[in-house]
């Protein structure tokens, strides 16, 4: 059992090194954009925070510190590993991929792995960054985050937990939906349209309860207007066994259909 997985590790190791749009593309990516929005608006604060008596800036903890981080560098692996397992069930390469692993666990599994590894780095080294420089560059209204109180503890295990449980929501996507621009489009509206419209449903708020991601991001520590449905612990674990449930589920779709070849 490990040998083949660990064979599908490496396989796409070797697959994306060099200059691929992983290393090219989607880490810089995962790495720059919430640093770059984070920092941009620290210092547009903090610009607005010396105005004297122009305009009172509120002080920011640290439980909404990492907004973007948690957000956007989550979001981005886990496209990225839809994008990647789609990409490798079209056309020649889903022959090529069915030869060199006849079960359908094996690639999907190793992917979401690899990708929720390194997710779960990048994670970590962004929260690291961000939690340590926002308050020895932005003073007077970063001053306040730490890295070392209970808020900051908790993100740098709760986020790439998330990051690498998300990865694997990408990777069922892509088992599912085997078209890379439909699985992403797909994840994108779950994420960022379906679950935050679920409350202008009838009994919608009771349904939100319920919705994953949400669930998840509450689950860190980090602020939100919603509140987790069974707790920060209970959540975290309840997304947990979603991303299972829906990894599982889409592995046995993946099998039949590849049985209709």
């Amino acid at each position: 059992m490990t040998t083949p997985l660990a064979r599908g590790i490496a396989a796409e190791w070797t697959r994306t090194s060099g200059r691929s749009f992983l290393w090219t593309v989607a880490v810089p990516l995962t790495i720059a954009l919430p640093l770059l929005i984070t920092f941009g608006i620290a210092t547009v604060a903090e610009r607005f925070a010396a105005i004297p008596g122009q305009l009172q800036v509120t002080s920011v903890s640290t439980t909404n510190a990492v907004y973007w981080v948690i957000t956007l560098a989550t979001g981005i692996m886990m496209v990225t590993a839809a994008f990647a397992h789609a990409t490798q069930l079209r056309g020649n390469i889903r022959d090529l991929n069915a030869f060199l692993f006849p079960r359908t666990w094996t690639a999907a599994l190793a992917r979401w792995i690899f990708y929720g590894a390194i997710a779960a780095v990048s994670t970590v080294v962004l929260l690291t960054l961000v939690l340590t420089v926002l308050p020895s560059l932005f003073p007077q209204v970063y001053g306040q985050v730490r890295i070392d109180d209970p808020a900051g503890l908790r993100f740098l295990w709760t986020v790439p937990i998330y990051a690498f449980a998300a990865c694997g929501i990408g990777i069922a996507a892509g088992s599912v939906i085997r078209t890379p621009p439909a699985a992403i489009a797909a994840l994108l509206f779950w994420v960022y349209v379906g679950e935050n419209s679920i409350s202008l449903l009838p009994n919608g708020y009771t349904l939100q309860g319920y919705a994953p991601f949400l669930n998840a991001v509450a689950a860190t520590g980090q602020e939100l207007a919603f509140l987790p449905r069974f707790g920060r612990n209970g959540s975290l674990a309840y997304f947990l066994a979603v991303t299972v449930a829906i990894f599982v589920i889409a592995l046995l779709a993946g099998q039949r259909n590849r049985r209709r070849w």
